[in-house]
C-alpha cells in the first residue's frame, strides 16, 4: 500500500512538472500614452515559474499567446549554463493600453517556429572555399586583418532595420550595413560580391578611418584617449540568437593603457524592429578616475554635433550626407543621465580615400581621431548605453536632424518606462 501510494505521488510530480497545461494570464500595461510598435517584454525564469506555480523540467519552455495565436517569443540562456534564464517576446501596444495574454508551457519540439528578425554573424574561412558560422572564436593576438579570414572581416549583427559590425582586429571599431530589406542579410555579406557599393540589400554606409566608428569604445583618462584596440585575448562568444533578440559577449584581456593591464567585457543585445542596439560594459583594473568613451565618426561631417539632456538620458547626435552613398546618415548615443561625464571632440585629421596607400598605411594607428564622443562613468556594475543608427536610403524621413532626434526622444521614454506586468493564476 505505501509501494502504492509513492508510485501515486511519482506520477503525480512528473504530471504537474512536465505537462504541457501549465499556464497562467499576464497583464501587460503600457503607461505611456504612444505607440509601442515590437516592444520588448522580459520575464525572469523564476518569475515565469512564479506565475505557473510550478517548476517545469528543462524540456519545457514558455510560450505567449493573444486569443490562442502564438506571439513571436523565445528564452535565452544568459549564463551558459545549458538552462534559460530569461523569456523575451515582443507585442505592439496602442497608447495607454491594457491587453491579457496567456503563457503556456510547451515542449521545446512543440514551439512554435517565428520569422527571424534578428541575427548575428561570425563567418570564419575565406573567400574561395567559403565561410562558417561560429558561435565562439578568438581573434589572433596582433592579428590586422589581412589575410581575410573572417566574413567581413568582422563580428556582424542585424534586425529588419539596420545591421553593424565589430571588427574581429586591432582596430575594433564599430561599423555600419545600411538595409533595404527587412530580411537577415549578413549569412551572405562579405562572402561574395562588394558590400562597399549599392546592391539591392543595402551597402557598407559608413567611413571609418582611424575614429571609433559607430559606438566604438575607448578609455578616457587624464584627457587622452586608449582606444579598445590591440590586446592580448579578443573573444567572441554567442549567448543567444532569436526572433526577437540577439545577444552576444566581446570579451578582452590584456588591454595595455599606460602602465596597466585591464580586462573588458561588452555584451551587445539588438532587439526587432528597432534602430538601436544596447550595449553593456564592465572595465576591470582601470583608475578611478578613468571614464569609458563612447565614439561616432565625423569624417564627412559638415553640420554641427547635438548634444541635449531628456528626461533619464543623455542624448548625443549627428545627422548629414556623411554616408558612403553620398546621402543622409544619423547616428546617435542614449547614455543614462546619472552615468554621463562629458562630450567632446578628438583631434580632426586628413581623410583618405578607401584603399589608397595613404588609406592602407594610417588604418591601424592608435590615435583615435574624427570621432565625436561621450563619455559614461565606470563602476563594478556594467555601464550601459544605446547605439542608434539610420540611413536616408531606407527611408526618406531621416534626411531630417530633426525627426532623427524625436525618434531618440520616443526610444528614450520607452526604455525608461517599461511595460507594467501583473498576473493571476
Amino acid at each position: 500500500m505505501v509501494r502504492l501510494y509513492k508510485y501515486a505521488v511519482w506520477m503525480f510530480v512528473l504530471v504537474l512538472f512536465g505537462c504541457s497545461s501549465s499556464k497562467t494570464n499576464i497583464k501587460l500595461e503600457n503607461n505611456l500614452d504612444v505607440e509601442r510598435a515590437d516592444e520588448p517584454v522580459v520575464i525572469g525564469r523564476a518569475e515565469v515559474e512564479k506565475m505557473a506555480g510550478v517548476v517545469v523540467s528543462d524540456d519545457m519552455v514558455p510560450s505567449v499567446f493573444l486569443d490562442g495565436k502564438a506571439l513571436p517569443s523565445q528564452v535565452d540562456d544568459l549564463d551558459h549554463d545549458g538552462k534559460w534564464d530569461e523569456f523575451a517576446f515582443l507585442y505592439s501596444f496602442k497608447p495607454k493600453e491594457q491587453v491579457t495574454l496567456t503563457i503556456e508551457y510547451v515542449k521545446k519540439s512543440e514551439m512554435p517556429t517565428f520569422k527571424q528578425r534578428t541575427n548575428v554573424r561570425l563567418g570564419v574561412g575565406n573567400k574561395k572555399d567559403g565561410f562558417k558560422g561560429v558561435d565562439h572564436a578568438f581573434s589572433p593576438k596582433g592579428f590586422q586583418g589581412k589575410p581575410l579570414r573572417y566574413q567581413s572581416e568582422s563580428v556582424a549583427w542585424e534586425n529588419d532595420k539596420m545591421a553593424f559590425r565589430n571588427y574581429f582586429d586591432i582596430r575594433n571599431a564599430k561599423d555600419l550595413f545600411g538595409k533595404l530589406t527587412e530580411d537577415m542579410i549578413l549569412d551572405n555579406v562579405g562572402a561574395k560580391g562588394n558590400y562597399h557599393q549599392l546592391n539591392d540589400w543595402g551597402m557598407d554606409v559608413l567611413h571609418v578611418g582611424a575614429s571609433l566608428g559607430s559606438g566604438g569604445l575607448a578609455l578616457c583618462q587624464n584627457d587622452s584617449l586608449y582606444r579598445l584596440g590591440s590586446t592580448d585575448v579578443f573573444e567572441f562568444t554567442l549567448v543567444s540568437k532569436g526572433p526577437v533578440r540577439s545577444i552576444f559577449d566581446l570579451d578582452y584581456k590584456g588591454w595595455h593603457v599606460e602602465n596597466k593591464d585591464l580586462e573588458a567585457k561588452e555584451r551587445i543585445t539588438i532587439w526587432a524592429g528597432h534602430y538601436w542596439f544596447k550595449s553593456d560594459i564592465t572595465v576591470k583594473g582601470a583608475n578611478p578616475e578613468s571614464t569609458l568613451a563612447v565614439g561616432i565618426v565625423t569624417s564627412y561631417l559638415k553640420t554641427p554635433t547635438s548634444l541635449e539632456k531628456i528626461g533619464h538620458f543623455v542624448m548625443g547626435s549627428t545627422l548629414d550626407k556623411q554616408s558612403e552613398n553620398k546621402d543622409g546618415l544619423g547616428m546617435g548615443i542614449l547614455i543614462p543621465t546619472n552615468e554621463f561625464v562629458k562630450s567632446a571632440n578628438a583631434p580632426d585629421a586628413t581623410v583618405y580615400p578607401l584603399g589608397s596607400p595613404e588609406f592602407v598605411k594610417n588604418r591601424y594607428r592608435k590615435a583615435v581621431t574624427e570621432t565625436f564622443y561621450l563619455t559614461q562613468k565606470l563602476s563594478n556594475q556594467p555601464s550601459t548605453h544605446y547605439f542608434f543608427a539610420v540611413w536616408e536610403e531606407e527611408n526618406k524621413k531621416w534626411a531630417s536632424h530633426d525627426t532623427f532626434k524625436e525618434m531618440m526622444k520616443e526610444e528614450s521614454e520607452r526604455i525608461a518606462h517599461p511595460i507594467a506586468i501583473t498576473y493571476n493564476k
